[in-house]
């Protein structure tokens, strides 16, 4: 059938007729299916309503398809002979009649089915299974728009005037999960980089996936103490008629989420509070998507887990919003190449945060000193002198200013030199506390103001025009 002679209307109409048909034939078939395979139908967060049980109702079509008894006292031609006008209807569009090994209504009916960097092959029968469960998960049964979702994703990005209806199921991402801030909305970060709720990102990552990545009582503290990076854009599954497993996936084009552990350190380093990565993430599909399709297992492309440490829960600040603008200004400057030396001074100040073991009091003072120490090209001698001048006169608003931040610069560095040094002072834990949050504070101001400001040429020059003119 030429793809222009298409009624598209006339066969979401059949279709969604078809499928209120099936959903009242299929029933007892798939009781009797369930109880005799011992299968327990999944509750839906806590709800009562059941989740349909969409790899049981493929395990049974593909039973009938094949005329395979499950019961002797069933008779499945009731069933076979729905199941046969569901599909000739469904392989008359033309996307799947281009691919259909075996035409609309005999044989396998099989063909190769490529979503995000996965790829495998089903059947009209897993497709027409996926349409029943995803017009189960909408309201009332909703078959005519569980048909028109799948519409939509036969066809080309605005090639089908349906688009809409999809809303955001044909949304996928890539996802960097933390822990250490928590994200109580959505935020548009630039175009396709979000941050999500935790609990948002569960459409596209089985709660099962986020619980192994999530530190322990995770759980118990209900997801409200992180949030996630997310690189999304637009997708479209691909159908063919063969494939193979080891064939390349598809990759969606990479944005600025190449360097999203920066971003993530950022953040950190803004709020002065550790950040934790959880996972990389690639390839995630809205798992209502996965339904639709008959891939309810859809799994991510590449999975990187990393190390979170202690975590603790009680200290999780919420997000601060206005702090955003700023660092997103800081993260686009950081991806030119001038500003490659400013990628360690980052990662060195969000490890510093992120530090918890023993020591660690003692560790993180010396990481803030040495990103100190580079980012103020101090000479090798008299550096507690240069620094205090340095980071008074950069930071400096007024003399007053310059003579607070230079006694700050001189009690961190003191601890520093004790630390160095192993000159053990009593109380030790706790000046080493305080000389940190005043010395990473330092580090915080200077960092963002050199990256939007830009160093001065010269250091000593910097020192004697600010002081021009203080009495």
């Amino acid at each position: 059938m030429d793809r222009t002679e298409f009624d598209v209307s006339g066969w979401i109409d059949r279709l969604a007729t078809e499928l209120v048909v099936l959903d009242r034939v299929h029933k007892p078939y798939l009781n009797e299916y369930l109880e005799r395979n011992s299968s327990t139908l999944v509750q839906d967060g806590g709800h009562h309503e059941a989740v349909f049980p969409l790899d049981d109702a493929q395990m049974l079509y593909t039973a009938i398809r094949h005329n395979m008894a499950f019961g002797e006292e069933v008779n499945s031609e009731p069933l076979h002979k729905v199941l046969d006008r569901v599909r000739h209807v469904l392989l008359s569009h033309p996307t799947l009649e281009r691919v259909a090994v075996s035409g609309r209504s005999i044989g396998e009916n099989d063909f190769w089915m490529s979503t995000l960097n996965s790829g495998s092959s089903i059947s009209a029968s897993d497709l027409i299974a996926g349409l029943m469960a995803r017009s189960s998960d909408l309201s009332d049964g909703h078959f005519m728009k569980a048909v028109r979702e799948l519409h939509a994703f036969l066809s080309p990005p605005g090639g089908c005037g349906m688009d809409d209806f999809l809303e955001n199921l044909d949304e996928g991402c890539d996802i960097l999960p933390f822990y250490g801030l928590a994200v109580t909305e959505r935020i548009e970060l630039s175009e396709g980089l979000s941050l999500f709720p935790l609990q948002e990102i569960k459409r596209f990552l089985d709660e099962e996936l986020l619980q192994e990545i999530s530190p322990k009582d995770a759980v118990f503290h209900n997801w409200w103490c992180g949030g996630a990076v997310a690189n999304t854009y637009r997708w479209r599954p691909a159908f063919r008629q063969r494939g193979c497993i080891d064939e390349p996936l598809w990759y969606p084009p990479q944005t600025q989420f190449s360097a999203v552990h920066q971003l993530i350190d950022l953040i950190a380093v803004s709020h002065e509070t550790p950040v934790f990565p959880l996972a990389l993430i690639s390839g995630c599909i809205d798992s209502s998507a996965g339904r639709l399709l008959g891939t309810e297992r859809h799994g991510p492309g590449m999975y990187q887990k990393l190390s979170v440490g202690n975590f603790r829960f009680a200290q999780c600040p919420t997000i601060r919003k206005e702090e955003l603008d700023r660092v997103l200004e800081v993260f686009k400057k950081l991806q030119r190449p001038d500003f490659n030396k400013f990628h360690s001074y980052l990662s060195r100040l969000a490890t510093a945060l992120r530090r918890n073991e023993r020591h660690d009091g003692e560790n993180r003072i010396v990481d803030v000193a040495i990103v100190l120490e580079a980012m103020y090209e101090l000479p090798k001698s008299g550096k507690t002198q240069a620094l205090a001048c340095r980071v008074s006169d950069f930071l400096g608003t007024g003399e007053e200013d310059r003579v607070r931040l230079e006694g700050n610069v001189r009690d961190f560095y003191n601890v520093r030199s004790e630390i160095v040094h192993g000159v053990s002072k009593a109380a030790a834990s706790f000046r080493n506390d305080v000389a940190f949050v005043r010395g990473f504070n330092l580090a915080r101001r200077s960092f963002f103001k050199l990256v939007m400001d830009r160093p001065p040429d010269d250091w000593e020059k910097q020192k004697s025009t600010n002081r021009i003119g203080v009495g």
